[in-house]
């Protein structure tokens, strides 16, 4: 079963203006970096024999660059902190730290990494409704395919992981609090006892199967309320704030091997046994493991609000 593009009814253009704007994941790229938006687009610049400039909230890595030739593919630092930096940049009081949970993870649209991601929370026992959310349904057919289609073999093997005889009902459904899209100077509001009595917030970032980095503001509700975060992300991902963004990894108590691994699925496979070792933990547990992080999670939390990633960014790109 292929990936659902949105974008597949692309626009068809007989002439380019010198510069595009690009706005939000563009669809995501495969394996190979290919994107459905970026490949028409240089292919249309090749017809014309021109070179495109493309603003965009990606960073783009090497292999990218090379195989759009007729593009000129530029991160927008702007756009990106417009978009999506500044949505919490007001919001600087949080409740204090008081574990009672071990997982919050926050799932709006029904994307396919997003399916991925509930169905092992739930697997593992760590989707709690009061501190996860899930906005939308699904059968265990839809999610077996997306499966079948990520691994190619051994699907009844990595299936154990997501799909059990009585999941059905829990994929049908809808666990929300109050979750308003897009609006995330209110959400947070919605969401801050959830991340400050949680000892983990599973980010689901946008399209985790995607093969590039893309940065959405979702990690940012993790830093601003002084909180653990590990997101379900691109290849990469980690690494990818790290170096061009400049928030540092919570390295004292995480194994970021799984980062490295491409497979969307046997990535996520090995980001839940990794932190499964830490929910047979107390809460007293838990805050003490958080106190060998403070000085990274205060180094965050100051980076976001001083505006430094910006400078991080200028540097960097």
């Amino acid at each position: 079963m292929k990936e659902s593009w949105p974008y597949t009814n692309i626009f068809i253009l007989k002439s380019l203006p010198k510069k595009l704007t690009l706005i939000d994941h563009l669809g995501g790229f495969d394996e190979n970096n290919h994107n459905l938006v970026l490949s028409t687009l240089d292919e249309l610049a090749q017809k014309i024999n021109v070179v495109l400039l493309v603003h965009s909230q990606y960073i783009f890595l090497d292999d990218v660059i090379k195989k759009y030739k007729n593009l000129s593919l530029v991160f927008n630092v702007n756009l990106q902190n417009e978009i999506n930096f500044l949505n919490l940049s007001r919001y600087n009081i949080h409740p204090g730290i008081d574990y009672k949970n071990f997982i919050c993870s926050f799932n709006g649209s029904g994307h396919i990494s997003r399916l991925l991601l509930v169905s092992i929370l739930q697997k593992f026992r760590y989707f709690d409704p009061e501190y996860c959310s899930k906005n939308f349904s699904f059968t265990s057919e839809i999610l077996d395919d997306h499966i079948s289609y990520h691994i190619n073999t051994q699907n009844r093997f990595y299936r154990k992981f997501f799909i059990t005889g009585d999941t059905e009902e829990f994929f049908q459904k809808i666990h929300s609090f109050g979750h308003v899209r897009f609006d995330h100077a209110q959400n947070i509001y919605n969401l801050e006892n959830k991340l400050t009595q949680s000892f983990i917030h599973l980010v689901s970032e946008t399209i985790a199967t995607s093969y590039q980095p893309f940065v959405t503001e979702k990690f940012l509700y993790s830093v601003v309320t002084r909180g653990l975060f590990l997101s379900y992300a691109q290849p990469g991902w980690h690494d990818h704030v790290e170096k061009y963004y400049g928030f540092k990894k919570y390295t004292k108590l995480f194994d970021y091997q799984f980062d490295t691994i491409q497979n969307p699925v046997e990535r996520l496979i090995e980001l839940m046994c990794m932190i499964s070792k830490f929910s047979t933990l107390s809460t007293h547990d838990w805050h003490d493991l958080y106190l060998i992080e403070q000085d990274t999670v205060e180094y965050n939390y100051d980076h976001y609000f001083s505006g430094d990633y910006l400078k991080w960014l200028n540097r960097q790109c």
